[in-house]
């Protein structure tokens, strides 16, 4: 029996098992990258792994099993703004639109001089429920219509950062208005956020490091008063960060932000780089060794006990947090400071879940009203 004569559910498990995750998703964690190589393929879509390669094989077979393969192939999508329009006619073309479940765009420059905005089409034409951006961190203010404390930022050379947002599907189903455009936070109620601001190991080669601001969003929202930022925070369920070697006051302005999330019940936290990466090496060498290699872990230190009382503050009858997940404790030298620094403040409210993972879970006693524990 020939593999088209399958009948069409068999066919699709059948294709099901070279699904896979998006791998953009499995690399948010590390430092970020230009994503500009995956547009040089048709649509601007990357396919790099061995089953996205697989799956595009079997496009090429036979019209049916293209058919049916599209779907699965084209659920994870990386684009440039300026290829929009392309991408757009691409999926209609295909029938592809309500199958893209992620997308991520990669935004070199400033265009917001083009109507309507090209995350306004986006959003309005692909119903996906998560969408990653990947630009410099002016071009996040740029979105968010607000000014970025940038005077330091040649100290950080950060070329890069990703900003991460989730919203349900009932939401990525919502019309945004072209001409009462409103701000990017607020476009959607998005319940998911993950910030990965990269890398801040360059800034501590400079003189009194600790006093130079980060270039960031999330600074940005709160020195600014923002009204959209904070509608946003007091909407989310969720907030990973990621900023490898922060200055501890740059983590106290983000857990301002943090403060906010009046609904948060997830927080997810990563300071440091990951075991087995060398980047940490790679820069004490680009930087010529020009550092004390004990104030990026001095200031991790000191961020750990911020987090831990921004926790506790959350902890009240206006927070609803329940899970902490601080993802240090894979540095196996750091991992007791950082396991007993952590314990000692959430103390009886909390408990740790299981050695060596990470993870404080809020007693269910703490979780609800009395009586209901």
């Amino acid at each position: 029996m020939k593999l088209i004569e399958y009948p069409n559910e068999i066919l699709s498990r059948i294709i099901s098992f070279l699904d896979t995750p998006s791998p953009f998703d499995d690399e948010i964690l590390q430092k970020p990258k230009s994503a500009l190589t995956p547009f040089e393929s048709e649509a601007g879509i990357e396919l790099t792994t061995i089953k996205a390669s697989a799956l595009k094989n079997l496009t090429l077979t036979c019209r049916f099993l293209r058919a049916l393969t599209l779907p699965v192939l084209f659920k994870h999508a990386v684009l440039h703004p300026l290829l929009l329009s392309d991408f757009l006619s691409f999926l209609k073309s295909h029938d592809l639109s309500q199958h893209v479940v992620s997308v991520v765009a990669h935004v070199p420059g400033h265009y917001n001089h083009v109507h309507p905005a090209w995350w306004a089409r986006l959003l309005n034409e692909v119903p996906a429920t998560r969408l990653s951006i990947i630009a410099a961190p002016e071009v996040f203010a740029e979105l968010a219509r607000i000014s970025l404390w940038s005077s330091d930022a040649w100290a950080f050379d950060m070329a890069f950062q990703i900003l991460q947002l989730d919203q349900s599907p009932e939401a990525a189903r919502m019309r945004i208005d072209y001409d009462d455009l409103p701000n990017f936070l607020v476009a959607r109620p998005w319940q998911n956020m993950v910030v990965n601001e990269g890398s801040s190991l360059l800034a501590y080669t400079t003189y009194e490091f600790f006093l130079r601001r980060t270039p960031s969003l999330l600074t940005a929202l709160h020195l600014n008063s923002s009204g959209p930022g904070d509608a946003l925070f007091a909407n989310l369920l969720s907030f990973d960060f990621v900023a490898i070697f922060p200055f501890y006051n740059h983590v106290d302005e983000v857990l301002k932000c943090v403060r906010k999330m009046r609904r948060l019940r997830r927080l997810f936290v990563k300071l440091c780089p990951e075991p087995e990466s060398t980047w940490f090496r790679d820069e004490i060498e680009a930087a010529g060794g020009a550092l004390d290699i004990h104030d990026p872990w001095n200031e991790c230190e000191t961020s750990w006990t911020l987090i831990a009382h921004s926790v506790v503050f959350l902890t009240t009858a206006h927070g609803q947090l329940c899970e902490l997940q601080m993802d240090d404790v894979k540095v196996e030298a750091m991992r007791p400071t950082l396991e007993q620094g952590i314990g000692s403040l959430l103390k009886e409210r909390w408990c740790y879940e299981d050695p060596a993972s990470g993870i404080w879970r809020r007693r269910r006693v703490e979780q609800g009203s009395p009586g209901q524990g």
